[in-house]
This record gives C-alpha cells, sequence and structure tokens, in this order.
C-alpha cells in the first residue's frame, strides 16, 4: 500500500529585493501584511529600500583633515590682528596713515628687544669670564657684535630708506603683502629673545645656546632685509 503525506505548505517565493519595511528597511514581499522582522503592518505600504550611501574617502586615504572651528575663526581673524599683539601700538597700515610712522613703531619695538638679548649675552660673556669658564667667549664675542650692528640698522634704518616719505600711503592690496612680512619680522624677533633667555641660566651649557642665537641672529636679518625690499617697492 503507497503511503500518502498530505501537502505540506506552498513554498514561499523569494522575498523581492525591491521592497522595504518602511520602519526597520527589512526585505519584504509585495504580499506580506506585516513586517516579517519588526511585525510593522505594511497594507501596501512596502516602497523600494533607499539606495546605499555614496562611498566616502577611506580615512586617511585622500580624506580631507577635520576642521577645529575655534582654530578657522582665530585664523580669520587676519595677520594685523597677531601682529598687534606682538607688537603693542602698531595700527598698521590703513588708508590715509603715514607709512614712516607705522612702520617705525615696528621697528624700534624689535630693536628693543634686540638690545635686551644683547645685555643677556653681555651679562653671560662677564659672567663665563669672571668664572674662568673661557669656552664659548669667542663665540659669544661674534654673536654680541653681530646684534649690535643689527640694532643699530633695524633702529636707523628709515635713513636708508630712499622714496619713503610722510606722502606715502598703501593701497589695500599692498597691505596683506606687507603685514605677512612685518609678522615674520616680528616673529623672528621673539625667537631670538625666547633662544637668548636660556642663557640667563647659569646652569645651561653655553655652545648649543650660542648656536642657537647666533642662527636667529641669521634669520631676523634675513626677515629684516626682505621687509626692507617690500617696502621700497611700495613707496616708489
Amino acid at each position: 500500500m503507497t503511503s500518502f503525506s498530505p501537502p505540506g505548505p506552498p513554498p514561499q517565493g523569494p522575498i523581492a529585493p525591491s521592497l522595504a519595511c518602511p520602519k526597520c528597511q527589512s526585505a519584504v514581499r509585495a504580499s506580506d501584511r506585516f513586517c516579517p522582522a519588526c511585525g510593522a503592518t505594511l497594507g501596501g505600504s512596502a516602497m523600494p529600500p533607499p539606495p546605499p550611501p555614496p562611498p566616502g574617502p577611506s580615512a586617511g586615504v585622500g580624506a580631507p583633515p577635520p576642521v577645529d572651528i575655534r582654530q578657522r575663526v582665530d585664523d580669520d581673524r587676519g595677520i594685523l590682528k597677531k601682529i598687534q599683539l606682538l607688537v603693542p601700538g602698531f595700527r598698521g597700515y590703513r588708508q590715509g596713515e603715514d607709512l614712516r610712522e607705522a612702520d617705525s613703531v615696528l621697528r624700534l619695538q624689535v630693536a628693543d628687544k634686540v638690545h635686551r638679548t644683547t645685555a643677556i649675552l653681555a651679562d653671560r660673556r662677564q659672567a663665563l669670564a669672571a668664572a674662568g669658564q673661557y669656552d664659548g667667549l669667542t663665540d659669544l664675542a661674534l654673536a654680541l657684535a653681530d646684534l649690535q650692528r643689527l640694532e643699530g640698522e633695524i633702529r636707523h634704518a628709515e635713513q636708508g630708506y630712499t622714496g619713503l616719505s610722510a606722502a606715502v600711503r598703501v593701497d589695500l592690496p599692498a597691505q596683506e603683502t606687507l603685514y605677512q612680512y612685518d609678522y615674520g619680522f616680528a616673529t623672528a624677533a621673539d625667537d631670538l629673545a625666547n633662544a637668548a633667555s636660556s642663557l640667563s641660566d647659569a646652569s645651561t651649557p653655553p655652545g648649543p645656546a650660542i648656536a642657537t642665537v647666533r642662527s636667529m641672529v641669521s634669520r631676523l636679518e634675513q626677515a629684516f632685509k626682505a621687509r626692507i625690499s617690500v617696502i621700497e617697492k611700495v613707496a616708489v
């Protein structure tokens, strides 16, 4: 006798990949009344699944660096403000303002910083000589000579500014260029002062500090000469 098995439930058709539950986005069939994943009532509300998001750049591979909004605001406040933080009283090259006056404010403050740096080196040289430590005295003497010469050039530079008169005015396009060179000049003076401050500590070996100071003197002199060239072009 042949055994008879009752027919089972009709085979389930493949889930249409083109429909999705509007609540949980699980794939459903068009004939489903309820979502098999979350139980949400469909009632013909199944819809095509949303397209996948476009691939973004891989981390570290061509991805733009994150933007620090606070840093961006600080950067956007302008280079003039940064110069004014380094050089109090510097108003900048505004329309109708004397170029020579603004230039003098910046140069005299930088010259004063160089003068204070010279005093630090002179004190350390005297202390080394008194202690009978002659290593580094020659380099200190060379650094002192460079600083004294550079201070005089910076402080009295207006005598060599041919064509720079009180009638000269700076238009807006030229201001940003001048400010860039002014900022480099002012920061070079600050870096020189910071390098020399280590020489005020008698426990610090003078050799490396003197070498750093001499390189900072060279950098300040280069920034000063580049700034003179730019100002004279503006004054033409």
